[in-house]
């Protein structure tokens, strides 16, 4: 049976490029079903992963847990974690270094405001609250803090960190299930929604090796107020803010930015929309064009 997906940015040709590429996403969904019941993506670290700033692992756990960072201070935060080298030993104990140049250079930002953010993310860095499920269906969360201790050198224009110890394998590749994207690919996402949206989707894409390649995935029947703790999503949002403040952004920045193509089926209990069924899929950035002709690539 055919499922209807409710699109947010309008309906589409009948048979256009994107319904062709989901139709590619819902054939791999329905070979994935008959396999395997687990729709993790596992980690893939090579010997060549450890660059600076160039890959961002964490494990799906991390990925799906409830917290919530500005721009900035998400900025400040991957920075720092890309700037993890999974082949040391002593990543519990070292401390990460992030200079305003780097920021700034990363982020492509002023030197001036790159000061500015990394002056402001200390606090925030050292204080917010990481909260998650316990594992294994256990009834209950856990919390936690990013960082066991920041420092801004304002003489020296960086932030000097180090990761809360508890913290540290799930940035490492030692649990079983991890993911990983490029720091590049989220560089130019204006939300905070939007990136921590992306590494939500990051957590429950397809095994590259199963998909020629492409990211693409999906989210069965996703609970609305998980999701909107994940996103760190304030609880006065009604679901029209949710729809229209959180999700269109994500949506259209992910398309816009990224080249990642995402459809809502919205399920509702009695009245109420309670779940969401998430798919997902990039875009061939040789063939895909947006409505109106616009390049899939070009920002507005």
């Amino acid at each position: 049976m055919l499922i209807y997906i409710y699109r947010f940015l309008g309906n589409l040709p009948f048979m256009s490029d994107q319904d062709q590429m989901f139709n590619v996403l819902e054939r791999a969904r329905l070979a994935s079903e008959e396999k395997t019941v687990n729709r993790h993506a596992l980690a893939e670290v090579s010997s060549s992963y450890g660059r600076t700033g160039d890959t961002l692992t964490k494990s799906q756990d991390l990925s799906r847990a409830y917290y919530r960072f500005s721009l900035v201070e998400k900025r400040c935060m991957e920075a720092l974690i890309s700037k993890l080298h999974p082949l040391r030993s002593d990543n519990t104990l070292q401390t990460i270094e992030l200079t305003a140049q780097e920021y700034s250079k990363t982020y492509q930002v002023t030197k001036n405001i790159a000061y500015r953010d990394i002056a402001q993310a200390v606090e925030a860095l050292m204080h917010r609250v990481i909260k998650s499920d316990r594992s294994d269906g256990q009834k209950g969360q856990f919390e936690l803090t990013l960082m066991s201790f920041a420092e801004y050198k304002a003489d020296e224009g960086k932030i000097a960190c180090a990761f809360n110890s508890l913290i540290v394998p799930h940035l490492m590749g030692l649990k079983e299930q991890f993911s990983r994207y490029p720091l590049k690919k989220t560089v130019d996402f204006s939300s905070t929604y939007t990136w921590r949206f992306y590494e939500v989707l990051v957590s429950w894409a397809q095994p590259k090796k199963t998909t020629d390649g492409r990211f693409m995935g999906w989210i069965d029947r996703q609970s609305v107020e998980e999701l909107r703790e994940m996103l760190g999503v304030p609880k006065s949002y009604k679901w029209s803010d949710f729809q229209k403040q959180v999700l269109t952004v994500a949506q259209t920045e992910l398309q816009d930015k990224a080249n990642i193509f995402v459809t809502f089926d919205r399920i509702k209990t009695s009245r109420k929309i309670t779940h969401l069924t998430i798919k997902f899929i990039e875009g061939d950035p040789l063939s895909i064009h947006l409505p109106g002709g616009a390049s899939p690539n070009k920002k507005r």
